[in-house]
């Protein structure tokens, strides 16, 4: 995950579509989906179906009938039923393609990677031209990290989702993942000029932004994608904490509580809230929040980082020194995480570390760590 700031809002593309024959025909209209993966549309092609007398045909139907229903319960976002009728269309029929990949959706849904990847193998292994199998798979290896992977299948599909805004957000969240900002930039650059209102684009893009520390035209994307959905819960995080940035926190606190009320068991949103409540002095209440998001993402840098601010807050200094070190060895682009570890090392009186770590800040523009260097360490 991308930070306590900056809460990464990934792309699925999922395709579904109710095939006229088992000839494996597809359709030339691509469906995508950009809201979040808990809240999709799932629009379908309904074709005629041909009911036919003989054993074997009458397995096809009843796969179809299976298939259909398969579509139903995923539309209803009941995805353990979903596969389980996706299922009982393959046991009808082995070679059905398409059931596979969207059995592979909602799994893909239920965060069962594995099987997931497993379905969308079998898909394109049945038909080795299934190009939605592809760009489905390809949002699996993202997660996995296998980026290699990830660029082979969108390649594979290049031509047929040319025009496609989700396909160059895929490709800028690849390049985000590989720390190519402006790479990434411009691939959801693209993406928005092929649609204006792709929210997941605007708010990855603000994360990007955000990471290269461009706060204003963070704070443009993450407030231009809440003018097209404004319960989007990743943008209200977002533009929450750059609020806090500016100390403007009674926003900021409003701007989180309503991500939270959507999504309140969230370890970013957690996180978050309690950063917002240290900056307010609340701090036992902060650390209540703190522990929880711990609990749910032990290697959330800025949730370690959060930690190590509670303890200066509360002269632990020993403590935070130790949080703070593994916020650091977590991700060394947090946040501020150079300030405040040069601020840990010196109150445990190691001040050639702490200059080390300021002016190491320094030189990746942290202007509070050029501060503290050009104070103490001259």
């Amino acid at each position: 995950m991308i930070s306590e700031t900056t809460k990464f809002f990934t792309s699925l593309s999922w395709w579904i579509k109710i095939p006229q024959s088992f000839s494996h025909a597809r359709s030339s209209a691509f469906t995508f989906h950009l809201l979040p993966p808990k809240r999709p549309r799932f629009p379908f092609y309904l074709l005629p179906f041909t009911f036919l007398l003989s054993c074997a045909e009458q397995k096809d139907t009843e796969a179809a009938n299976f298939f259909l229903k398969g579509n139903m319960q995923l539309q209803a976002k009941d995805y353990e039923n979903a596969a389980r009728y996706y299922g009982e269309a393959i046991e009808k029929k082995a070679d059905f393609a398409d059931a596979y990949c969207n059995r592979g959706i909602a799994y893909q849904q239920q965060e069962k990677m594995e099987a997931a990847l497993s379905d969308f193998n079998k898909a394109v292994e049945i038909d080795p031209k299934f190009s939605e199998a592809y760009y489905n798979r390809a949002g699996i290896w993202v997660e996995k990290n296998e980026m290699a992977a990830a660029k082979a299948d969108l390649e594979r599909v290049r031509e047929a989702y040319k025009d496609s805004s989700d396909y160059y957000l895929k490709w800028g969240d690849i390049q985000f993942k590989t720390s190519s900002y402006d790479a990434a930039i411009a691939e959801y650059d693209r993406a928005i000029a092929l649609k204006a209102n792709n929210v997941q684009a605007l708010v990855n893009r603000g994360v990007v932004y955000f990471e290269k520390k461009n706060f204003k035209a963070a704070q443009t994307d993450f407030a231009l994608a809440l003018q097209f959905n404004p319960n989007q819960d990743f943008a209200l995080n977002n533009l929450g904490l750059l609020e806090a940035r500016q100390n403007n926190l009674a926003k900021a606190n409003s701007l989180i509580d309503q991500a939270l009320s959507i999504d309140p068991v969230n370890a970013f949103y957690l996180n978050n809230k309690g950063y917002v409540l240290l900056l307010e002095g609340k701090l036992e209440a902060a650390k209540i929040l703190i522990d929880k998001s711990l609990e749910k993402n032990s290697r959330n840098s800025y949730a370690q980082r959060n930690v190590g601010l509670y303890f200066l807050k509360t002269n632990q200094n020993d403590s935070a020194l130790v949080a703070l070190q593994k916020s650091y060895d977590l991700n060394a682009a947090t946040d501020q995480i150079h300030y405040w570890l040069g601020q840990a090392f010196f109150l445990n009186k190691q001040k050639e570390k702490a200059c080390q770590i300021w002016q190491l800040g320094q030189r990746l523009d942290d202007e509070l760590s050029a501060a503290m260097a050009k104070k103490y360490c001259q």
